[in-house]
């Protein structure tokens, strides 16, 4: 296997076969699977997708090949087969690259038997029994058996198979796991006993403990990335992360240990949009742009509290949601629980899906993100509910006003001095650390325009970023839900675009207080809140004077407030004037408007790409009646979708003089084929284009 040097971020030698296209097929095994599997029914399902790759079971929980490892459980159907051996030998004869899967997460009695210091204990001290599957338990994540054990089986697998990598699922841990060497090392670390269910969430020990176990877990990858490289130089060990990968794992071991990012984000849960898929994408990216990121999707639906594993998702649902992922950079990946095919119509489902991924996403397969916005992220396991609610409001928005927007986090703030960013939103973010603040003023001085939502973070030092950029500050915080609050707009204000006949709004549930100097301008104020019943008393008892909305110029950029929960409540209840309000401060900050306006019916989730020869505006269509909740049952095809491009600015993320005259326009449509098309110059000197018809993805790519 050839190998290239890595340019990016790490140094790491990385091997060809995960650049480029990617498509996987992932099987994973059930015990009685080597009964009945029939090879030549997945070599066709691998032909129809076009997959270019496959992640087979292999050992763990149970070995589905001749495992020499004393205690690694054979499973009691194999006989004298190899059934991982006869995928790996398939896959290869197909060009495949081939991927290993391990679980370790569980084990059988005689194991526990064996070695009880490698089973995770209740807080109670009890062995830690499989919630699912009674008689078999769960293991520590943190001690001798992920360390030892798995090792070992990884090693194994290394030395007998032609592999690329080896995939470990479900290797975190369920819980502290409370054995002796958990709690001895997070002791030696921390000085701190191991959290328990009567510690608050956000107290010190669980906040120490997802520290440690961040660290541990992250020396974890590193230790079996050296150990399959020992055993063979080309191979690699790929952990998986869940929906978020990059939180996961220390910079460091994430940079040099992990060659690519896989985000196991299978299907929407209840209550989920279908923009979730490449909304986990992107905060994977926005943390490491420089390695690739694939998206698992499972054939069947998710749920937090049912597993349907041998199922199948609505067509629809399972196609829109691949396509979402790959629009915004990650590359499709279906996984199939058991061999046996009871239900065949998620075949031409990802079949489908898989043929769009080969068709338009080489329009923008090494490109990067050319978006002019940027949003502030905060997630992880001690992020409070209202903040999360805040980040899915805000990203609702930009769906809805089709404007493509990147992550930016306390880890990685380098999408701010990309030349073509011009908009920071903070939605609802309540802290800051010092550097990450000190790029944001940069940001704003230097010329970029700053939404602050909520009061917006506080500094380590005790004061509101808001309070060093416009001087506003903070008089009283209303974190209780407010009832029956309203705003009203200032005169001339030009925040009141499309809100014509409105004398006021509704405000918020959550409210700020803020005293602003004399050189902010204030656009809309708060009416006082007042009782909704009885109904006679419902009518505001002093006029409108605390700001509501309000900004003014820092440095060369600009700094706009919006002092009530804004962001949280559209993803409450989808207010149409918060939309309409969102919309006017996001065209304000972006100087009137997106780079590229896309007019036309319909929800689509839009990404902006830019490469040294062109850029590509890719969108998925989300247009159904379940886009936002349950199972997409089809998606309603888009008709006189038309594009208006300001090359201008496409120049300045391509860092190149480009003009309409050396432009050459395709788009991708209904057809399924990327065409060439006419295009026409408007008065302004913006590039319009007319797409076709419409159906789950578009694309308007120009060459220059």
């Amino acid at each position: 296997m050839t190998t290239e040097t890595y340019t990016g971020r790490s140094s790491i030698q990385m091997p060809a076969w995960y650049h480029g296209e990617q498509r996987w097929t992932q099987l994973t095994f059930v015990e009685d699977d080597p009964l009945t599997f029939d090879i030549n029914q997945w070599a066709e399902v691998m032909e129809r997708t076009s997959s270019t790759a496959i992640c087979i079971s292999a050992g763990g929980y149970i070995a589905f090949y001749p495992t020499k490892i004393p205690l690694h459980y054979r499973s009691a159907y194999l006989g004298n087969r190899d059934l991982f051996g006869e995928v790996v030998d398939l896959a290869r004869s197909r060009g495949m690259a081939v991927m290993a899967r391990v679980d370790p997460h569980a084990v059988h009695q005689d194991v526990r038997d064996a070695h009880p210091e490698w089973i995770a204990r209740t807080e109670d001290g009890e062995f830690f029994e499989h919630w699912a599957y009674r008689g078999i338990y769960v293991t520590d994540a943190y001690g001798g058996y992920n360390w030892e054990f798995t090792t070992e089986v990884a090693r194994e697998i290394a030395a007998d198979y032609d592999v690329d990598a080896i995939f470990a699922n479900r290797w975190q841990g369920h819980s502290p796991s409370y054995t002796d060497t958990a709690r001895r090392l997070f002791h030696d670390a921390s000085g701190l006993e191991l959290p328990t269910s009567a510690d608050p969430v956000g107290g010190e020990r669980w906040v120490a403990y997802h520290r440690w176990r961040r660290s541990r877990l992250s020396e974890l990858v590193a230790h079996w990335d050296r150990a399959v490289q020992a055993v063979k130089p080309t191979v690699r060990f790929i952990p998986n992360l869940g929906s978020f990968a990059a939180r996961e794992l220390d910079d460091s071991v994430a940079s040099n240990h992990v060659p690519f990012f896989l985000v196991d984000h299978q299907a929407r849960n209840e209550g989920e949009t279908q923009w979730a898929a490449g909304r986990d994408a992107k905060r994977t990216r926005s943390i490491y742009p420089d390695k690739p990121v694939g998206l698992i999707t499972s054939v069947g639906p998710e749920s937090h509290g049912y597993r349907w594993k041998d199922s199948v998702n609505a067509s629809a649902e399972t196609v829109t949601w691949i396509v979402d992922g790959f629009v915004h950079g990650a590359f499709p990946w279906f996984t199939k629980f058991a061999a046996r095919i009871h239900d065949r119509r998620w075949v031409p489902a990802v079949e489908r899906a898989f043929q769009l991924h080969r068709t338009a996403a080489p329009l923008w397969q090494d490109a990067r993100p050319a978006a002019e916005v940027c949003v502030w992220d905060v997630d992880g396991p001690l992020v409070s509910p209202s903040a999360r609610k805040a980040g899915n409001g805000i990203y609702q928005a930009l769906v809805e006003l089709r404007v493509p927007f990147e992550y930016v986090n306390e880890r990685s703030q380098h999408r701010l001095f990309a030349a073509e960013t011009r908009l920071l939103i903070m939605p609802e973010v309540s802290e800051i650390g010092l550097e990450a603040a000190s790029a944001v003023e940069q940001f704003v001085r230097n010329g970029g325009s700053l939404v602050v939502i909520g009061t917006g973070p506080v500094k380590p030092d005790g004061n509101l970023l808001i309070t060093e950029l416009l001087g506003a500050q903070l008089v009283e915080r209303r974190d209780e839900v407010v009832k029956n609050n309203y705003i009203v707009p200032a005169e001339g204000t030009g925040l009141s675009t499309g809100l014509d006949g409105a004398g006021r709004i509704i405000g918020g549930t959550r409210l700020a207080t803020l005293r602003t100097p004399p050189a902010v301008s204030v656009d809309w104020r708060f009416v006082p809140d007042h009782p909704d019943l009885p109904m006679e008393e419902v009518y505001p008892r002093s006029e409108a004077v605390v700001p509501a909305v309000f900004g003014a110029p820092v440095g060369d950029g600009y700094v706009r407030v919006i002092a009530f929960n804004a962001s949280e409540l559209y993803a409450e209840v989808l207010l149409e004037d918060h939309l309409t309000l969102l919309g006017n401060v996001v065209r304000e900050g972006l100087g009137g408007g997106s780079a590229v306006l896309l007019e036309g019916p319909g929800l689509i989730d839009c990404a902006s790409w830019v490469q040294d020869d062109g850029y590509t505006f890719a969108f998925a269509n989300l247009t159904g009646t379940a886009a936002l909740r349950g199972q997409q049952r089809s998606v309603w095809p888009l008709e006189d979708l038309c594009a208006t491009i300001d090359v201008s600015r496409l120049a300045v993320a391509a860092g190149r003089d480009v003009q309409p005259a050396d432009l050459t326009v395709r788009v991708f449509g209904a057809n399924g084929q990327v065409e060439e098309t006419e295009w026409a110059l408007d008065n302004s000197g913006a590039v319009r284009v007319q797409l076709g018809e419409v159906h789950e993805l578009g694309a308007i790519r120009l060459d220059w």
